[in-house]
């Protein structure tokens, strides 16, 4: 469906250009407006923080930075509406603050500061796990082709990383890979029981099915999608990265815990968003009723 917000956080950093270019890519795609957004802040208590003056030469200038990178975006990206603002207050906090406007929110892997962190800064960290909305983090190859790689398996997180999946591959016009990896069980019996009658293989042939039969399902809404569906025997967040090296974009689920549903990521998604080598895309879902209570 065309319209609606896609948001994108802006620092000044190369990794922020980076997300630049590639929201207003996206969104050209979306038919979406791309509102760019430059959070700044004083490092000093609120009570001691410039007013008068300082505080409006600060904010002009804010205005003037974010306003050129919205001048870069246009002509990178012709046609593709822009709307650039600075906000006074904490990054995280102002893209969190956003987020039930957004259709997706956009972050680079990291802040100006790279001694920060080497891979994933906080702030990114923050918005991909926190949001209620999409969130991209951009990363890796600086302009990714292929198909769209999205991990599966029996979660409602899965459940909705595969729905958007699907619904980005059909923007970008191009396949779906969905993947179901399964680690064999390494555990032995317990000391001093007889060993469990358990068939790796026929266990991991009815976990590769299920998936398969939930991608089938998910496609059917697509129909001019084409997909595959690989069952493969691994470490879920090596196999995705690995093959994320031939993919424009990986999707994957937030975990939700008890009341927490959707603040979380489980293992594989954080470490897809560390290692991945094409931008990420955090499919947020819906709590589960469970979850719930």
């Amino acid at each position: 469906m065309a319209g609606g917000q896609v948001v994108v956080g802006v620092d000044g950093g190369e990794p922020s250009a980076e997300a630049l270019r590639w929201a207003a890519t996206t969104a050209a795609r979306r038919g979406a407006t791309l509102r760019i957004l430059l959070a700044y802040r004083w490092r000093v208590p609120a009570a001691l923080a410039p007013r008068g003056g300082l505080a409006e030469a600060a904010r002009e200038l804010a205005d003037a930075l974010v306003a050129d990178w919205g001048r870069d975006a246009e002509a990178a990206v012709p046609g593709v509406d822009v709307r650039p603002a600075a906000v006074l207050g904490h990054p995280a906090d102002v893209l969190l603050g956003v987020a039930d406007e957004a259709d997706l929110l956009v972050v680079g892997t990291r802040g100006r500061h790279r001694a920060a962190s080497a891979m994933l800064g906080s702030i990114s960290q923050q918005v991909a796990t926190r949001a209620s909305c999409p969130v991209a983090v951009v990363r890796g190859r600086a302009e990714p082709d292929g198909g769209v790689l999205v991990g599966v398996d029996d979660s409602a997180s899965s459940g909705a990383a595969l729905r958007l999946a699907f619904a980005e591959a059909e923007r970008w016009g191009t396949e779906l890979i969905a993947v179901r990896a399964i680690e064999p069980p390494l555990t032995p019996p317990a000391l001093g029981l007889p060993p469990v009658l358990y068939d790796t293989a026929e266990a991991a042939r009815a976990l590769s099915e299920s998936a398969a039969a939930r991608v089938a399902e998910t496609g059917r809404e697509h129909p001019g999608v084409p997909w595959e569906f690989h069952g493969v025997t691994g470490d879920a967040g090596d196999v995705l990265c690995e093959r994320s090296g031939r993919a424009r974009l990986v999707v994957i689920g937030s975990r939700g815990h008890r009341g927490l549903a959707g603040l979380l990521l489980g293992s594989v998604g954080l470490y897809l968003l560390q290692r991945a080598e094409c931008p990420v895309l955090v499919a947020h879902a819906e709590p589960r009723a469970e979850e719930a209570l």
